[in-house]
């Protein structure tokens, strides 16, 4: 229960530097979204001083950052400078969208990844053939590829070798489905590699233990069996990379939903960065600091309670 505390204590100072980091970054950035406003002909000066007042962006910068952190405790997160829309509708109008990228990629980055890891992991296994180590070494060598490549290069890559595919398309559901797929494809391949990696290093460290020398040489249970027990050992620190990589998925939809132009929290993030829309910006990002501590979180917990080793050092 201490240390339970302790990470929630840690999750909740993450959450807190980032959002102040991001508010004092925002405002130090001599960005002016009211002037932005004035350039397109859509405020006045006096409209845009009285804009000013009412934001308090013409009030002293900690009286600015007394505000927004009592706004966030009470759970006023603003309204748009823009539109003057509650930011809150905002970003839950936009989750729609991602929520179902985010989900549908970090399911496929766990099976993607388990089933890359545990063929990579039979490089070096001694009753492997040579052709098997041959299909090992090359998907070790995939996974190392599609960790190091970014999600806009491969992004970039799948909707290259997808237009033709989806030119002959008629709007409708499996044009839907398709377009979905692509975003889900990025994030899951790069999130997937990651995770494969980190499987392949357990299963083949699993595999030199002498409980799973001995049941191999014995011919115990079928190989699937065998596969098992070796994952179950590896369960603790994969189910630690999927946490990192649900919060990872969060930021990664800032350039899916960009470079596939979907609706999303990460394309909002980008249009809100590029005019300056304050409470939207700190709002996103608050979210997504809160989401990576909470994905963490979890996953920590998830992992301790299935090895007691890592109940033992917490303790």
């Amino acid at each position: 229960m201490r240390t339970f505390l302790r990470r929630i204590l840690g999750s909740l100072a993450t959450i807190g530097l980032v959002t102040t980091l991001v508010f004092f970054a925002i405002r130090l950035s001599h960005i002016d979204p009211l002037a932005a406003l004035l350039g397109q002909g859509l405020a006045s000066q006096a409209q845009a001083a009285e804009m000013r007042a009412a934001l308090g962006l013409d009030r002293p910068l900690l009286q600015q950052y007394a505000l927004f952190l009592s706004g966030l405790v009470r759970g006023d997160l603003g309204r748009s400078l823009f539109d003057g829309q509650p930011v809150a509708r905002a970003i839950a109008q936009s989750m729609r969208f991602t929520a179902p990228l985010a989900l549908s990629a970090w399911l496929l980055a766990i099976a993607l990844g388990l089933t890359l890891g545990s063929l990579a992991s039979r490089a070096s296994a001694w009753e492997a053939g040579r052709p098997v180590r041959w299909l090992a070494r090359l998907t070790g060598a995939l996974l190392v590829l599609g960790t190091s490549t970014p999600v806009a290069w491969s992004g970039l890559l799948i909707l290259w070798a997808a237009v033709p595919l989806l030119t002959g398309l008629h709007p409708g559901p499996v044009r839907d489905v398709a377009q979905l797929a692509l975003p889900v494809l990025t994030l899951g391949i790069a999130s997937g590699c990651s995770l494969g990696r980190v499987a392949e290093a357990g299963l083949a460290r699993a595999r030199r233990e002498p409980f799973f020398i001995a049941a191999r040489a014995r011919g115990v249970g079928p190989l699937w069996r065998l596969e098992w027990s070796a994952l179950r050992t590896t369960l603790a620190p994969v189910i630690s990379m999927a946490g990192v990589e649900a919060a990872f998925l969060l930021g990664g939809t800032m350039v899916t939903e960009t470079l596939f132009a979907r609706p999303g929290v990460g394309r909002l993030l980008v249009e809100s960065i590029l005019r300056g829309d304050f409470p939207l910006v700190q709002a996103i990002v608050a979210l997504m600091a809160a989401g990576y501590a909470l994905f963490n979180l979890l996953a920590d917990v998830l992992a301790s309670s299935l090895d007691p080793r890592l109940r033992e050092e917490a303790e």
